[in-house]
């Protein structure tokens, strides 16, 4: 090879560098943005993380502990990779006998839940999604319960976008679906790039009031 051919070719692998730098940074640039819409919805707000992958939102709603996170979820098998956000919400339930988990749609992919850990099944109530499957660590002391739960997980599911619902004595967590992977994209580079990474306040702010209704109305003891 002579030396303007080896010229032309580290010329081609410099730009290949260069662009993949670029693209690098501008991804990290738009994962450090997903909660700039966000300001102001948590009280004492911190966004902590390692400053490439996605961060998390920090702080305190209605005086309680409050923690968004963003999913990046590349393990689904023939599917794409799908962002999720997880709102957890730590609000002590007395009241309530143990943990129990609502997925929709369960592959046994789902790392992000300990929905398929938990040892015993229960039936979907009548009037739930007939996707949603329910496993908790103790059914014949939560089976009674299901009942209570009906609104809050039908208006967690109306928008066709919840994918899981995690109640503890701790607390609740919700996991909601913001953005699949452009199909193009993914399948050219096997790397998600998803079209609106940036979190929708009013949407946030639905989550919370849905985690916070639901942690209310388990929080009464049952006479």
């Amino acid at each position: 090879m002579n030396e303007a051919a080896l010229a032309v070719a580290a010329g081609g692998v410099g730009a290949l560098f260069w662009a993949h730098n670029r693209d690098r940074r501008r991804a990290i640039a738009r994962r450090q943005s997903v909660f700039d819409n966000c300001r102001g919805l948590l009280k004492d707000a911190e966004k902590c993380g390692d400053g490439r992958g996605y961060p998390e939102l920090h702080g305190q709603h209605h005086e309680h502990p409050v923690q968004l996170a963003l999913i990046n979820d590349t393990v689904q098998l023939r599917k794409l990779p799908i962002l999720w956000v997880s709102v957890t919400l730590q609000r002590p339930l007395p009241h309530w006998p143990g943990a129990l988990d609502i997925m929709i749609r369960p592959t046994n992919t789902e790392y992000y839940s300990p929905h398929s850990s938990l040892a015993d099944g229960l039936p979907t109530p009548e009037g739930w999604d007939a996707d949603a499957v329910i496993r908790c660590e103790d059914r014949v002391r939560l089976a009674p319960h299901l009942d209570r739960l009906t609104p809050h997980v039908c208006e967690f599911l109306s928008d066709g976008r919840g994918k899981n619902m995690l109640i503890t004595p701790r607390g609740v967590r919700l996991i909601w679906r913001v953005e699949e992977s452009r199909r193009g994209h993914y399948l050219a580079m096997r790397q998600p790039l998803y079209e609106n990474e940036q979190l929708d306040r009013g949407q946030m702010q639905r989550l919370l009031d849905i985690a916070h209704g639901l942690a209310s109305d388990l929080g009464k003891e049952i006479h």
